[in-house]
């Protein structure tokens, strides 16, 4: 097993997640301040949400939100202290916990259901590619080896008549999966909103690609060390209310929604307002909502071991 130095190591030289950071945000921050990793999709929206809606002022904390690429990065930046809190998927999360880098998830982000299609396989509009079996020893662009993208890529091929052991994976930024596609780099892309919805030019649809791993589970969540969550107990407290009240608040208000989105991510207001929407969780965090990836992220291999997900809850000190 590869331990918690070699770990870090490997993670700072892969991203260098903290020197892609502002220096001001490396510095020791007051209290009620805190420093979030946020990436620019519709499932991560609720953080510009909070702060847009003046729910993270009237918690009385003061959020800086740091753009990071993907998952991995962040969980560098929050591994190594130059971020307090992330979002990222179950997998990153997982793999780090069992290479002895501990993470604890603190309130639940977007949440994958029967209806949700902001994470979808695409396909070259003129691909002869039609279903699962098409897919067999094809080439599909994720955003990162052996995260949620690769493992919910692998349990749809499998759930959808071919063989996901078949299948060979390049790593591609988000906005360049299109491109990739046109380009005939890969024969398929695991595309997610709001790029999935700008792709329609080049790609369609293949299936809704979180639906190989269980019918509802947590996609992302909001994540932070145990070190920080114990010198900042009510601080984490007072964020994970405000995040669960722009989640309440958003699940049905998507026009609203969008309008913000469009000013933090930066997105076009046509796609924005065209695009398939993420669903937010506005329960506490539970077993049951996690386990189904942690069991999937071991069936593909993108973990060695199982464990219960609860190891990975933050269990908030009662007051």
């Amino acid at each position: 097993m590869v331990n918690r130095s070699s770990f870090l190591a490997r993670s700072v030289a892969l991203s260098a997640a903290a020197t892609l950071l502002p220096s001001a945000l490396r510095a020791a921050d007051a209290p009620g301040t805190i420093n979030v990793g946020t990436i620019p999709l519709d499932s991560i929206g609720t953080v510009y949400y909070a702060q847009d809606l003046g729910y993270f002022k009237n918690a009385g904390l003061t959020v800086n939100l740091v753009s990071i690429p993907a998952g991995p990065q962040g969980a560098t930046a929050v591994a190594t202290g130059a971020l307090d809190v992330s979002v990222g998927p179950i997998t990153t999360i997982a793999a780090a916990h069992l290479r002895g880098v501990d993470f604890k998830f603190i309130a639940p982000d977007s949440i994958a259901t029967p209806q949700t299609r902001t994470d979808v396989l695409m396909v070259a509009i003129d691909s002869p590619i039609r279903g699962g079996a098409d897919l067999n020893g094809k080439t599909i662009g994720i955003s990162a080896l052996k995260s949620m993208q690769q493992v919910s890529a692998m349990a749809w091929v499998d759930k959808h008549g071919g063989d996901a052991q078949s299948l060979k994976f390049i790593e591609i930024p988000f906005p360049q999966m299109g491109p990739a596609l046109a380009q005939k780099r890969c024969d398929a892309i695991n595309a997610v909103e709001p790029f999935a919805t700008s792709f329609k030019d080049v790609a369609r649809i293949l299936g809704d690609v979180l639906d190989g791993i269980a019918p509802t589970f947590m996609e992302l969540g909001y994540y932070s060390t145990p070190t920080w969550l114990q010198a900042n107990p009510t601080v984490a407290a007072r964020f994970v209310s405000a995040i669960r009240e722009a989640s309440v608040w958003a699940n049905s208000h998507q026009k609203e929604s969008a309008a913000i989105l469009v000013k933090y991510a930066k997105l076009d207001p046509t796609v924005a307002a065209s695009m398939a929407r993420a669903t937010y969780g506005t329960t506490p965090l539970s077993q049951a909502m996690m386990q189904p990836v942690i069991d999937a992220s071991l069936k593909y291999g993108a973990i060695d071991k199982s464990f219960p997900a609860s190891e990975l809850i933050w269990q908030a000190p009662r007051t």
